[in-house]
Formats: C-alpha cells, structure tokens, sequence
C-alpha cells in the first residue's frame, strides 16, 4: 500500500460517515410520515458522501474537498443535532440538520462528480494492490533463485560424478535383475496353473453346495411365509370384526344422543306448540303491517284533502257569509279520514303487541328443556311443572290492561286528532272574514 492509499485510508471522513449513520439507525418508538421523510432524506444524503467517497482513487483523492466536507459535516449545525436526534428522537434536530446539509450537497456532488463507480475503484484498488504484492514477490523470488542457482553448480559437478559412478552399478545391477526375473517368471507360471486348477474345483464345489443351501432356506421361508400370513390373517379378521361392531355400537350411540340433543334444543319445534305460537306471531306481524299501511293511506288523503280545500278556498253564499255547507262537507269528510287512521293505527299497535307476547311466548316454551338438561330428573320435572304453571293458561291478549275499563289514551289521541282540523277550519274561516 502506497503512502497516499495509507493516508486516504486513515482519513477521518471514513469515521464521520459510519458515526452519523450510526446515529441516524436509532430505533423510534413513534414515527409518522414526516418524521421518516427527514430521516430517509439524511440516509439518502449519507449514501451519497460514502458512495462518492469509496469511488474516489485512494493515490489521487482530493484531500482539500474531503477535508472540507468532513469539516462541515462536523459542524455543530449538523454534528450537535444528530447526536441530539439520537438521543432524545426529536424530529427538529433532524429538520436542523437536513436544512444545514441542503448548503453542503454542491461539495458533496463536486466530489461525486471526481470519483468514478464504487466498484470499479474496489476492483482498480484490489488490482493494484495485487500488483505491489506480485512485484515484491518476484523481487524476492529472483533473489533467492540467484542464491539457490550459485548452490547447485557447485553441486552439479559433485552430481556429475556420482551419476558416472551410478551408471556402472546400475548396468551390473541390471544383467542380476533380468536373470533374476526371468527365473522368477517361469516359477511364477507354474503357481499360477497350479492355484488355478485349485480355484476352478474349489468354485464348482462351492456352487454345489450354495444351490443345495439355497434350495433349503427357500423351502423353509415358503413354509414360514404361509405360517405368518395365516396367523395374520386370523388377526387382522378378528380385529376388524372387532372394529366392525365398535363402528356399529358408536353410530347408534351417536344416532340416539343426535336424537337426544335435537330434543333437547327443540328444533322439531316448528310442529309442536312453539311452532304454532311462531306461525300466530308472524300472521300478527304481517296483519300490523297491513294496518299500519292503512293508517298511513288514511292520513295522507286527509292531508291532501286538506291541502286540496285550502287551495281551491272556501266558498261563500249570495250573500257574502259564510257557506256552511261546503265547510261541513269538507270537515265531515276529514273527520271521516282521521277516524279511520286512529282506527288502523290501534289495529296496527294491537297486532304489534300481540305478535311480540307470541315471540316471547315461543321463545320461552323453546328454552325449557335446553336450560333444564344439565338437571337432574326429578329437579327438571318440579321446575318444569312451576314453569308450566307460569307460562300456560295466562290471558296473553294485547289488550288485558284495556278490559276492565275504556282506554283513556286512545281516546284521547281520537278526540285530539277529530278537533285539531275543526279548531284550524274555525281559525282560517275567522280569517277569511
């Protein structure tokens, strides 16, 4: 590594940006979306110096430029706020430092605009480095072939000698050695035949006796075989004879406590008395309905009517009075009206009342035996007998307030809604005299 590379490497830049961005990397508890524009707008800004940075030529770097950016980035506007932003998490700090890095991005993109890709300046940087290693170990390779050259012609020539002396022995040797081999070999050839006939008896015996062996275990494994398969057989019927009646006992079992839980919960009550005070109440709620339409058709023609006599005006006789006759033909008939939408409101309003009594009702008798399962027999038969006494034979008319005498509300909704339009005939024929 070269003198320039050793102070661009030891440069204080490098330590500003990993502090910074180890502060920035502070968790937040609450965040919102102005908070992480900050944030990430300052992380944005850190990625840029240290991508500008690393692409920079270690050897040619600006050192002024990287001075002066380091320098700024240490500024209290920026340094002091960050370290605050990381401690207390305020968003101002950040908003500080963002606005005081804003005069700094022109240095920050003069120095990107000198640096070339960060990867290629890592490869470039590897590669030259790779170089100085190379050139230093060829130096020292060179030195120590010129040391290791000047050794071995000494010792070539004492070589030289030995191999003259050596070459003599090995001839000798060699004439010892092809006698000694050729006898070897004919020795050799008769082993040979011999272990060979001795192979071919000894393997024709050996398949005698491995068939005759084979033919045994076969006959024993068939018999064995037929043995387990029986008895397994015998048991695998047994156990699902057994299973079969098992599966048989369960399903009636679950057949019956079927029948039992839909008994209990009364989902045959639709046939039974429940059902019946369903139906009534439904027929009730459909008959309210009705009235009330009739009531609500009652009073729109009356209203109409109303609106059609205070248009056309009432007419006035030869002698410029009242016409009496005409005022008593349109009251009659709006008296007529409001008659019969009291008449339909009560109908509706008993209907109501009736059919919400039978949904209780219904209600009630469906809740018995759920409410009374988890008893004992004869607690669920005492209970069911008070219940019953409760629920069975009461007056359940939606009218029983109303027997013993007349109904003061309702009559005074009728009195009210007959004189309401005379008292307002009475005041507009006052006014039109």
């Amino acid at each position: 590594m070269s003198r320039w590379s050793e102070q661009f490497e030891g440069h204080t830049i490098h330590e500003t940006i990993q502090t910074l961005q180890n502060w920035l990397a502070v968790d937040v508890e609450k965040i919102d979306s102005a908070h992480e524009d900050e944030r990430r707008r300052f992380s944005k800004a850190l990625d840029l110096v240290q991508t500008a940075i690393s692409g920079l030529d270690a050897e040619l770097f600006p050192e002024k430029l990287v001075s002066n950016l380091n320098s700024q980035l240490r500024q209290p506007q920026i340094w002091t706020e960050v370290s605050n932003y990381a401690s207390n998490q305020n968003v101002q700090h950040l908003r500080g430092a963002n606005d005081h890095l804003t005069g700094q991005l022109p240095l920050i993109y003069q120095i990107a605009a000198v640096a070339g890709p960060p990867d290629a300046t890592k490869t470039v940087r590897s590669i030259e480095e790779a170089y100085s290693k190379f050139c230093k170990a060829i130096e020292k390779a060179e030195q120590d072939f010129e040391a290791r050259l000047s050794e071995s012609e000494g010792s070539l020539v004492e070589i030289q000698d030995g191999l003259a002396a050596h070459k003599k022995a090995l001839e000798s040797l060699k004439a010892q050695s092809d006698q000694t081999f050729s006898e070897w070999q004919n020795e050799f050839g008769e082993a040979q035949n011999s272990r060979a006939e001795e192979f071919s008896a000894a393997q024709i015996q050996r398949g005698e006796k491995f068939h005759e062996t084979m033919r045994e275990i076969q006959t024993k494994s068939e018999t064995e075989t037929k043995d387990i398969s029986t008895k397994h057989n015998e048991r695998l019927k047994s156990a699902f004879d057994t299973y079969t009646q098992d599966v048989e006992a369960r399903l009636d079992d679950m057949k019956a406590k079927h029948a039992a839980i839909l008994e209990i919960h009364g989902l045959v009550g639709t046939d039974g008395v429940a059902g019946g005070y369903q139906k009534t109440a439904t027929d009730e709620h459909k008959a309210a309905n009705t009235w009330r339409r009739v009531a609500m058709f009652s009073l729109g023609l009356a209203a109409a009517w109303l609106l059609l006599k205070l248009c056309l005006g009432f007419g006035e006789t030869s002698a410029g009075g009242v016409n009496w006759a005409e005022l008593v033909t349109a009251g009659s008939l709006t008296l007529v009206l409001l008659a019969a939408a009291g008449y339909a409101s009560r109908q509706s309003k008993t209907h109501r009342d009736l059919e919400q009594q039978m949904r209780w009702f219904s209600l009630e008798v469906k809740a018995i035996d759920p409410f009374l399962s988890s008893l004992e027999d004869a607690d669920q038969k005492e209970l069911k007998k008070q219940l019953s006494e409760r629920l069975f034979g009461k007056d359940r008319t939606a009218n029983q307030a109303k027997k013993s005498g007349v109904d003061v509300g309702a009559y005074k909704e009728l009195s009210e809604s007959i004189l309401s339009p005379i008292q307002e005939i009475i005041k507009m024929v006052g006014k039109g005299q």
